[in-house]
């Protein structure tokens, strides 16, 4: 039971006080009450119903990446019909979608539906990718992948039979262009004693500005040409990644956060886009296979990366919003970011979530349905004077702890033996900058950590620990333990200096030894590291559309009592202090994208004869200078707005321009 609701609101201060229990404001009554009407928006907005509309305007106008993707899905249909490539004589699509020149679509056409095989040769027998696409069919769209780059690579085609008795085969040559600058010498092999178990790690986010894939020997396979945000991708169960928007962003109190995200696969098509009103930010995942999205987001109510967002895989609404602060209440609510979630699992099975919670130095789960804190994984005494000590789980004399852990992920196989146990794997940054705690040891190493959780008996353990070279933010660690490896992603140097500069490291460790077996450096920071795998079977048909491939809702425009004039003045006269401050619009998808540097754009107007609307974006105010060289778009869809004509103007820098541009709705 929680006893803090069974003292009167009025009390609870008096009471925490008396406690030692941290706390920002105390109770503060009228703070909780602007909370809850705030974090009740989502419900209002989002209800209202969305009327068709097409658009005119001399503002660039144009098509997202799930309406493209549709488009070029049709455009290679038709290209394929059209063509008749046959399997003497097939077509090669390298690069379809325009965002992965390391992959392609080999065409052909068969008497009798057949199974396809391919095997792309390597620089030696072990970097070979070969893939068998068991479905049968007539058409063949083959997803080649695991081309090097600049190199004419050499790709052998099998046609198998029901008994998958290879009865033809091809040999077919792709030649590739050279990558841009950002992949020179982006992975280094700093050792490699054994076969690694991973045939390809994909690495996104940070300074990786696009995602790639590399093999066991350092070479570059995989490449997305399209920049994430800097949390980089999110694995779905059917072979898709949520992947989000850096272009489209809220501002916050300190750093801004994407306000769309995209359903995409490996060869770049995006099926879904998703909109967000109050930000996305370090995970995504899925509550089911193909089934709902968990995504991390924020109150935007005097605090920030606060709260758990459940977005219906379909329409994109927003089933539930979870604030963080009626789980734990005033318990270290004590600045801005004060609990900054970083990521989520959600286990089907018990209906239960489980977090990271890094400014926490902990590690927690809830049960989704009723909100009630299951256990809380951290150092006892961090606990000790709030009213959550008796859910923190025991744990064996002198062990030692996590800080500031990043990558909290539920490992499903049984390690014990014990039906009543769970195991869960973080990677233990080590490291006590955000809210320094007194436990803290000076460790110089990070670790991959595993725990053992027994939920019945409220206990805890380390059932393997290995360490490695201190990454101070970001990474993780991933287990395969069919191949008894554990990998220790360090995403983030905490000294690259004393690494001939390299920013990350990834070594695999074997399970039961802990001893280091491969270890890679590289170049650039990144957010997290995985095993990559393609569904070949998916990628091998027509991605299955929605009907509307754009769901989810933004706050809309607001309307204005009507005769508002516009301004004299022209966004040309602003005073710039750099080229980076400009205003820029665009249109996408039926949204208006306004850009500027963060928080230069206080509202944005549409002034028309009889309506005249306005969004606000003067709160929440920047409390730090972190994102001040940050330029991005605010998006602002235009569902709310009537018919008519309307001249789009700012306040840039606290005063109202004249864009001069128009849109039409009509």
């Amino acid at each position: 039971m929680n006893f803090l609701k069974l003292i009167p609101e009025p009390l609870r201060p008096m009471y925490m006080k008396t406690r030692g229990i941290p706390f920002t404001k105390g109770y503060d009554p009228e703070f909780d009450l602007n909370y809850k009407e705030k974090s009740q928006e989502w419900k209002r907005d989002q209800a209202v119903e969305r009327k068709t509309y097409s658009i005119e305007s001399d503002i660039e106008m144009t098509q997202g990446l799930a309406l493209m993707t549709k488009q070029r899905e049709r455009e290679i249909a038709e290209l394929f019909e059209k063509e008749k490539y046959s399997f003497e004589e097939p077509g090669v699509l390298l690069d379809p979608y325009g965002m992965t020149p390391l992959c392609a679509y080999v065409l052909f056409y068969t008497e009798q539906k057949r199974q396809v095989r391919f095997h792309v040769k390597g620089k030696v027998p072990e970097a070979s990718v070969t893939e068998h696409i068991k479905r049968a069919c007539r058409w063949h769209r083959v997803p080649v992948y695991g081309l090097y780059s600049d190199m004419e690579n050499i790709v052998s085609l099998e046609i198998l039979d029901e008994q998958n008795k290879v009865i033809a085969e091809k040999e077919i040559r792709i030649k590739t262009e050279p990558l841009s600058q950002f992949a020179e010498d982006v992975v280094r092999v700093q050792k490699k004693t054994v076969p690694s178990s991973m045939k390809l790690i994909l690495v996104a986010g940070k300074s990786t500005s696009y995602p790639v894939a590399f093999d066991e020997y350092g070479d570059i396979r995989y490449i997305l040409k399209y920049r994430p945000r800097g949390y980089g991708l999110f694995e779905l169960a059917n072979g898709r990644f949520i992947m989000m928007e850096r272009q489209t962003l809220i501002p916050t109190y300190l750093l801004p956060h994407s306000t769309q995200m995209y359903e995409i696969d490996y060869f770049g098509r995006v099926r879904m886009t998703y909109y967000v009103p109050s930000g996305i930010h370090h995970d995504v995942c899925e509550m089911t296979p193909g089934g709902n999205l968990l995504i991390v987001s924020n109150s935007q109510c005097g605090h920030v990366e606060d709260c758990i967002a459940e977005v219906n895989r379909h329409n994109g609404k927003i089933e539930k919003f979870l604030d963080l602060r009626e789980v734990l209440y005033t318990a270290y609510r004590d600045r801005t970011n004060w609990i900054h979630i970083n990521s989520l699992e959600y286990e089907p099975e018990t209906g239960n979530v489980i977090f990271s919670a890094r400014n926490l130095h902990s590690v927690m789960s809830i049960n989704w349905k009723t909100n009630k804190l299951n256990w809380i994984l951290g150092e006892k005494n961090f606990w000790q004077s709030t009213p959550w000590f008796f859910k923190v789980l025991k744990t064996p004399e002198n062990m030692p702890w996590h800080f500031q852990q990043h990558s909290a992920k539920r490992i499903w196989e049984n390690l014990d033996g014990d039906p009543n146990t769970k195991h869960i794997i973080m990677f233990d940054n080590h490291w006590n900058l955000r809210r320094k705690i007194p436990a803290y040891d000076n460790d110089e190493q990070s670790y991959a950590t595993i725990y053992t959780i027994d939920e019945k008996k409220k206990t805890a353990k380390i059932e393997k620990r290995i360490g490695g070279i201190k990454s101070k933010i970001t990474s993780n660690a991933v287990l395969k333990y069919a191949d008894r490896r554990i990998f220790y992603m360090g995403g983030y140097l905490a000294f690259p200096e004393e690494h001939e500069g390299r920013e990350a490291v990834i070594c695999e460790h074997d399970y039961d030894t802990g001893e280091e077996l491969n270890r890679y450096s590289l170049k650039y920071y990144f957010f997290r590291a995985f095993e990559m795998k393609l569904n070949v079977e998916a990628l091998a048909e027509v991605m299955d559309f929605p009907e509307e491939p754009c769901v989810g809702w933004l706050k809309p425009f607001v309307r204005m009592p009507a005769g508002v004039k516009l301004p004299e003045k022209m966004i040309e006269e602003a005073p710039l202090a750099c080229q980076e401050e400009r205003v820029r619009l665009r249109i996408e998808d039926g949204n208006l994208w306004v850009k500027s540097r963060d928080h230069l754009i206080g509202q944005v107007f549409l002034i028309g004869e009889k309506e005249c609307y306005v969004k606000d974006f003067r709160e929440p105010k920047r409390q730090q200078d972190l994102a001040a060289e940050m330029e991005y778009y605010l998006s602002i869809p235009l569902y709310s707005v009537q018919k008519g004509t309307y001249t789009v103007a700012v306040e840039f820098k606290g005063e109202a321009y004249n864009t001069g541009k128009s849109i039409r709705i009509f």
